[in-house]
C-alpha cells in the first residue's frame, strides 16, 4: 500500500472530546476529522467542502502514531446569551445581555505526530502530497490557530501484517468489547497502568450543516481507541509496520 507520511510539530495542539462541557479534555492524538480539516487547509477548501467531498465518501484512509511532552489549561472567559437575560436587559433589570462564565480548555504541550494518509485513487494523493508541501492556508491540528510544523513528508510503501503490538497510536477497535493483551516494555511505562490503558472514545466521523446557520452537528459516530506508552495487541493483531521508524498502526 502507498502512503504520504507527514512528521509534524505542534507546540500546543488541543482535540476536544465531545462529551466533556466546561472542561474541555483533549484526546491524547488528532481524530480522523481533524486531519481532514488540515488536508483542506492545504487544500484551501471550506470545512463543509472537506465534509462533503473526503469524510463522507471515505476518500482518504489514516493511521497516526505520536505523543506530547505535556499538557497545559487555558482559561476562557465566555458569554452565554439566554432569553431570560436578554429580556431581563431590555427591561432594565440586568446590566448586560448575557452572563460570563469561564472553561478550562486542556492543551497539549510540544507534541510530535507521525501522519500516513493512503487514498485509493493516485491523482489524491499526487494532489495531497503537492498541496501539503505548498499549502493554499496554513497548516493546524485542532483549531486554527493551533499551527503545526511539517518537519518531513514522503511518500512510502507498506504492507500489512500480523502478530504485532501497538502505542501511541488510534485503532478503530472498541477495547471495552474487544478483547486484547498487555505487552509489558519496561523501557516505556509511566508507572501507572490505570494512565497508560487504552481509552475508547465514540468520536464523529462525518456532519451535516445547516444551510442557512452554517450549523455542523455530527450525523455519523464510530468508536476508536487511544493507546498511550502501554503497549497492546488486540486479539486480532492485524496491522501495518513501518520498519524505518518502528512505528505501529492501523487504518481507518
Amino acid at each position: 500500500m502507498k502512503f504520504i507520511r507527514i512528521k509534524c510539530f505542534g507546540c500546543l495542539n488541543s482535540f476536544r472530546q465531545p462529551d466533556f462541557h466546561t472542561y474541555h479534555k483533549t484526546l491524547p492524538l488528532p481524530p480522523k476529522t481533524t486531519v481532514a480539516g488540515m488536508i483542506g487547509s492545504a487544500l484551501g477548501i471550506s470545512p463543509e467542502r472537506v465534509n462533503e467531498e473526503w469524510l463522507q465518501n471515505n476518500r482518504f484512509q489514516m493511521g497516526i502514531v505520536g505523543k506530547s511532552n505535556g499538557k497545559a489549561n487555558d482559561l476562557w472567559q465566555i458569554r452565554k446569551y439566554e432569553t431570560k437575560q436578554i429580556k431581563a436587559y431590555k427591561n432594565g433589570t440586568e446590566v448586560a445581555p448575557y452572563k460570563t462564565a469561564v472553561i478550562v480548555r486542556e492543551l497539549l504541550y510540544a507534541s510530535e505526530f507521525t501522519l500516513y494518509l493512503h487514498f485509493e485513487n493516485e491523482d489524491d494523493l499526487e494532489l495531497v502530497f503537492a498541496k501539503i508541501q505548498n499549502p493554499e492556508w496554513a497548516l493546524s491540528l485542532g483549531r486554527e490557530d493551533e499551527l503545526v510544523l511539517v518537519q518531513e513528508i514522503k511518500q512510502i510503501d507498506l504492507d500489512e501484517t500480523t502478530d504485532i503490538s501497538f502505542c501511541n497510536t488510534v485503532l478503530p477497535i472498541d477495547f471495552t468489547t474487544a478483547p486484547y493483551e498487555i505487552v509489558f516494555k519496561s523501557d516505556n511505562m509511566s508507572g501507572n497502568l490505570l494512565d497508560e490503558a487504552p481509552k475508547s472514545v465514540k468520536l464523529p466521523i462525518t456532519f451535516s450543516y445547516n444551510n442557512d446557520t452554517g450549523e455542523r452537528e455530527a450525523n455519523e459516530f464510530q468508536i476508536f481507541s487511544f493507546i498511550y506508552n502501554l503497549h497492546i495487541k488486540p486479539k486480532d493483531s492485524k496491522g501495518i509496520y513501518d520498519e524505518e521508524l518502528n512505528y505501529s498502526f492501523q487504518i481507518f
